[in-house]
């Protein structure tokens, strides 16, 4: 026998989780999120398979959810956004105002290849996996080469 679910119950809002924005109900997932990768182009199925803990029922609830509320969660898609964006400029300016050299040699690509979120995020995904795999991997030889890093991991710095 099959339980009937009333879909009024699949998206909710909460002021203390993502700012009260609509989220799949018992989670932490906003319904901005789900549409997002719907508007990237992944089907129903596929927001599924990579949120795991999500069945199929959730995830059309939160597609129903935007369509029936396009204009409040794109204007929220697009917010973030501006957000995104306000934070990189100021990171930029951070960066520019520093300018001290780097003591270490990456050789991955840089902001300086893939300028900005937007272009990171046009790559296909295959792509996007293999940059922050490099990352990751020049990431972890850095700090398995860096005689400060290995100190602090072993605790052995006293502080006088």
């Amino acid at each position: 026998m099959s339980t009937i679910t009333d879909i009024g119950t699949l998206i909710s809002r909460n002021p203390e989780i993502h700012g009260g924005c609509p989220i799949i109900a018992g989670t932490g997932v906003t319904v901005r999120r789900i549409a997002i990768w719907y508007k990237q182009g992944l089907r129903a199925e596929e927001i599924a398979d990579r949120i795991g803990h999500l069945t199929l029922t959730q995830v059309y609830a939160a597609l129903t959810y935007y369509h029936a509320n396009r204009d409040e969660i794109d204007a929220d898609i697009a917010a973030e956004a501006a957000e995104g964006d306000r934070i990189e400029a100021l990171i930029s300016a951070h960066r520019q105002i520093q300018k001290q050299p780097i003591d270490i040699a990456l050789e991955i690509p840089t902001r300086a290849d893939c300028p900005s979120r937007q272009e990171f995020m046009k790559l296909p995904l295959e792509e996007r996996r293999n940059i922050l795999a490099k990352q990751a991997e020049a990431m972890l030889q850095h700090y398995q080469e860096d005689k400060e890093w290995q100190e602090l991991e072993a605790g052995d710095l006293i502080d006088c």
